[in-house]
């Protein structure tokens, strides 16, 4: 009958297999346009490959059956669901790419080299500052500052850059401190001080790329640590191995990830 399709014949012109139309039949989504009463045979109008199409299109960008559904009967509204789909897949790419880091770091554990050190107590200039994320800034801001007053006095950097991530802290955001290890005697200036960076046992991870992918490696690095049965304080340090002076490219930077250790106390 002229006008009027099989399923596979509507199938093969869609791209829609004839499972999926029979799907989409159940979910009331693209009805047949005739059933056959005897045979239950489907059959599609020439009219309808132009909706289906559309679906099947919709359906490769993702977007949910009830949206689809909207679409077809508002479409006034189309601008409105395609944005929402944009911030929903924005959203799901962000986290399949967490996850994804997560994998990489599993499926390379030993390049972090993990390892238990002794960390040596250091004499620091240093910038104790409040870290409220998502606003990092605040510790390349802090290095920054200290690389130009050491360099400006001519102290001498015996050691690579680091902070430190106290949980002690009660105030608004947390307290982290900005260290830059200087060897003789320095004075302090502003909010530069020198400290005395107290060292401590600690388990180590390091991590190779850029500073923007560190919040996965800590995951990694603790997640490690405890599988170990290591008991950890939650006070953790990131030491700059490799960093901006030695590298333009953000994935050869080298940052060792430090979660301090509690002490051994004897029996």
């Amino acid at each position: 009958m002229r006008g009027r399709l099989s399923i596979s014949r509507f199938a093969a012109l869609t791209g829609l297999s004839t499972k999926t139309l029979r799907y989409y039949d159940a979910v009331n989504l693209l009805r047949p346009q005739h059933v056959d009463p005897l045979t239950s045979y489907r059959f599609y109008g020439v009219s309808q490959i132009d909706p289906a199409v559309r679906i099947r299109r919709w359906r490769e960008l993702g977007l949910p059956i009830d949206e689809i559904r909207r679409l077809l009967d508002h479409p006034e509204q189309a601008k409105e669901v395609f944005h929402h789909h944009a911030r929903r897949l924005s959203a799901e790419i962000e986290d399949r790419q967490q996850a994804l880091l997560h994998l990489r770091h599993f499926l390379q554990e030993a390049p972090m080299n993990y390892r238990t050190e002794l960390l040596p107590a250091r004499q620091t200039l240093s910038i104790r500052t409040r870290l409220q994320p998502p606003h990092y800034e605040v510790i390349p801001e802090a290095l920054r500052e200290l690389m130009l007053y050491a360099r400006a006095q001519g102290y001498q950097v015996d050691a690579p850059s680091f902070f430190v991530h106290d949980n002690d802290d009660q105030g608004e955001g947390s307290l982290v401190e900005i260290c830059l290890p200087i060897a003789g005697e320095v004075k302090p200036q502003g909010r530069i001080e020198v400290r005395t960076f107290e060292g401590g046992k600690a388990f180590l991870g390091r991590f190779v790329g850029p500073y923007d992918q560190t919040g996965a490696a800590y995951s990694a690095v603790v997640e490690e640590a405890l599988r170990r049965g290591l008991s950890i304080t939650g006070v953790t340090a990131e030491f700059y191995v490799k960093s901006v002076p030695d590298t333009p490219n953000p994935e050869a930077y080298e940052t060792d990830i430090a979660f301090f250790l509690e002490e051994e106390t004897g029996v």
